[in-house]
């Protein structure tokens, strides 16, 4: 179901992510949305909670949908790290600074405290700041986008 509507959660869950998707099923996000509804009909009288249920969707399913999807990015993002982080000093579990700093970034994105542009500029920002420690001394397995950039300038 992970389908995202959000623009700029897509472009970040497609390349900060790569293939993994969030574990939130669509049976999972079902039942926490009916038990959201019926959280809302329960304070109406039973004669009025249908058409009370269909208010609530109609007012507040997709906002809701969109929040679901940016705390499933969050979770599944959070975990996500770069396996030759040259900052990680070869801890496999703990985030370096910087993935800790842009995680903070993320969380407030999602909590839309930042708006899409302001998320983007802090993040750009915050590799700029850094891309000298962020430099890979071994040479790794180029990835599909660097090969493609290499094969169209020849």
């Amino acid at each position: 179901m992970f389908a995202v509507d959000d623009p700029t959660l897509a472009l970040i869950a497609r390349f900060v992510g790569g293939s993994a998707r969030p574990e939130l099923s669509d049976t999972e996000f079902l039942h926490r949305q009916v038990a959201a509804i019926q959280q809302y009909v329960e304070r109406f009288p039973e004669d009025e909670r249908e058409s009370r249920a269909f208010e609530w969707i109609e007012a507040n399913a997709r906002a809701y949908r969109q929040k679901s999807q940016k705390r499933a990015a969050v979770e599944v993002l959070g975990d996500a790290r770069c396996p030759d982080c040259p900052l990680s000093g070869g801890d496999a579990i703990t985030p370096c600074s910087i993935h800790t700093r842009w995680l903070a970034l993320l969380r407030r994105y999602a909590a839309s405290e930042l708006s899409s542009h302001d998320y983007v500029e802090a993040s750009l920002a915050l590799l700029e700041a850094h891309k000298n420690r962020l430099k890979v001394g071994q040479c790794r397995e180029p990835s599909r986008f660097a090969a493609a950039a290499v094969s169209c300038s020849t």
